[in-house]
């Protein structure tokens, strides 16, 4: 049987979804809650229901089951604001409100129970025409190290944390961290600071660790006005510092309106490793991400083993160490053996640990991209996308894999939305928009992505400026093409690109720029 809703189709013969003919990505298990609300559409399914439809009776909990709606919502184009195809109905359950006809791969019959004709696009379509609902922007600056007894990577990490927690609030704009962490040391008045970032909110903060504990100060102020709404102070042992920051992010979405009962909550407060020691690590080793440097890399690498050695259940330590491993691979950083293998147990092991980890699903659809599997990417990219679709990072990481894969307008799509999340966002966001333009045959275009990417010591800016050269026949190309081998002297560009990945059609493309600036391969 096909019922369709919209410019959907779902199709519980060969348990597929689509949308205008095109195949969408769901899990079996999302499939199956759609398809039990969408047969009975004529009433509100309790949640018990559910549960016994799609789990066989087993014991679920809420937040499973709020995933799997949210999930259900995002695959048909909805969401729990506008709740235009599945409603929640409070405290009884859950109804399929979308206008839906069934028949065959025509559509010829028409649903008896409600008379609606084929082809009617009532109500689905209607998410899409709705204007976006404006949401507040937040921006948490730093918190100020008030302390001479410890580095000021503890305040840092403790503020990334809480922008962390608060981005998964659908409700929530967050200006990412690499943004409001170029105010840390500018004395700037708080409007224009507002101004440069777009933000209608300001978190700001301090911390002082002493006598075995620390003092935590923190206010949310109104961008426009300077008026503090709300603030707050505690004074808590080391050991209840991640209760802190739940409490801290709870304060902040309850002072802004955010609905607190959204799914989102319990992923945004979930419980951090109890052991101290591991999370210190952590916070150390998230600096490489910042450099990419070798250094800092072999640092990184030894702080997340040890880790994971002090909590072997912390998922967030074997996600990042994922993406260290993987630089072995990505970029030949201090390489040992198996650097690929290595990352995908880190990754896989983080998601077993936390399935709702979305930095997790995304390191493990890097991967996977990396092993030239690319519709296990795709699934994990999506997972990632699903959980957290308001990271920065998240966004901007897919987006970039995307336009190697060749999907670059998917690509720039994604990478647009980070830079909007991420006003002050790092270089490396153009990258997509470069792949693009050169694929375009835009070269004089993409020489300009090449001058935003801004990163003169990492090779492939200067392996796409170089082609971009090539194909437009300029003498420079020689000069940047040396620039290439001075970086990687034992560089090899077709070797490079089968690693990262190139469609066939990009692969040849990039060579043939490169041949024409004086490649000898």
């Amino acid at each position: 049987m096909i019922y369709r809703f919209g410019d959907y189709a779902l199709d519980t013969a060969i348990y597929e979804l689509s949308r205008s003919g095109e195949r969408v990505a769901i899990e079996p298990q999302v499939f199956s809650l759609l398809q039990h609300l969408v047969m009975n559409r004529d009433q509100v399914v309790s949640k018990d229901e559910l549960i016994a439809a799609v789990w066989n009776g087993r014991a679920i909990s809420d937040t499973t089951l709020s995933s799997r709606i949210f999930a259900a919502r995002r695959a048909v184009g909805d969401n729990g604001e506008a709740q235009a195809v599945i409603r929640t109905i409070p405290r009884r359950g859950f109804r399929f409100v979308g206008e839906v006809s069934r028949g065959d791969e025509d559509g010829s019959r028409t649903d008896p129970a409600r008379g609606v004709p084929p082809g009617s696009h009532a109500s689905v379509t209607a998410v899409d025409m709705r204007p976006a609902t404006e949401v507040p922007t937040l921006a948490v600056l730093p918190f100020k190290n008030l302390s001479d007894v410890f580095d000021e990577y503890f305040s840092d990490g403790l503020t990334e944390d809480i922008i962390a927690n608060l981005s998964y609030f659908r409700e929530l704009r967050v200006i990412a961290s690499s943004s409001s962490f170029q105010f840390k040391t500018r004395a700037i008045a708080l409007t224009q600071l507002a101004a440069e970032l777009n933000a209608d909110y300001i978190v700001d903060g301090s911390v002082r660790r002493a006598w075995g504990g620390v003092r935590i100060t923190v206010q949310l102020i109104d961008a426009t006005t300077g008026v503090s709404l709300w603030a707050g102070q505690y004074d808590r042992e080391m050991k209840d510092i991640f209760a802190v920051q739940d409490e801290v992010t709870r304060m902040i979405a309850a002072s802004l309106g955010v609905k607190l009962q959204d799914a989102a909550l319990t992923r945004a407060l979930r419980k951090s490793p109890t052991e101290l020691d591991a999370y210190d690590c952590l916070l150390h080793a998230r600096r490489y991400t910042a450099t990419l440097s070798a250094k800092m890399h072999a640092e990184a690498r030894d702080l997340l083993e040890k880790a994971i050695a002090l909590d072997p259940n912390y998922a967030d330590a074997h996600a990042l160490l994922a993406n260290v491993y993987l630089a072995e691979h990505r970029f030949d950083t201090n390489p040992r053996p198996n650097p690929v293998g290595r990352a995908l147990k880190m990754a896989e092991t983080a998601i077993l640990l936390d399935p709702q980890n979305a930095y997790a699903h995304c390191w493990c659809a890097i991967v996977h991209f990396f092993r030239g599997e690319n519709g296990k990417f795709e699934a994990e990219a999506q997972r990632a996308l699903s959980l957290n679709p308001n990271d920065p990072e998240i966004l901007a990481d897919i987006g970039h894999y995307l336009a190697f894969m060749g999907e670059f307008e998917r690509g720039i799509e994604l990478s647009r939305r980070a830079q909007q999340l991420n006003p002050l966002h790092p270089g490396w966001y153009h990258f997509s928009f470069a792949r693009h333009h050169y694929h375009q045959c835009a070269y004089e275009d993409m020489l300009v992505d090449v001058q935003c990417i801004s990163m003169p010591d990492f090779y492939w800016t200067h392996l796409l400026n170089t082609a971009a050269l090539g194909q437009l026949e300029r003498r420079e190309a020689g000069a940047s093409l040396k620039q290439i081998q001075k970086l990687k002297p034992e560089f090899s560009a077709s070797a490079e690109l089968r690693k990262w990945n190139a469609a066939p059609h990009d692969f040849e493309h990039i060579m043939e720029g490169l041949r024409k600036a004086g490649l000898k391969e």
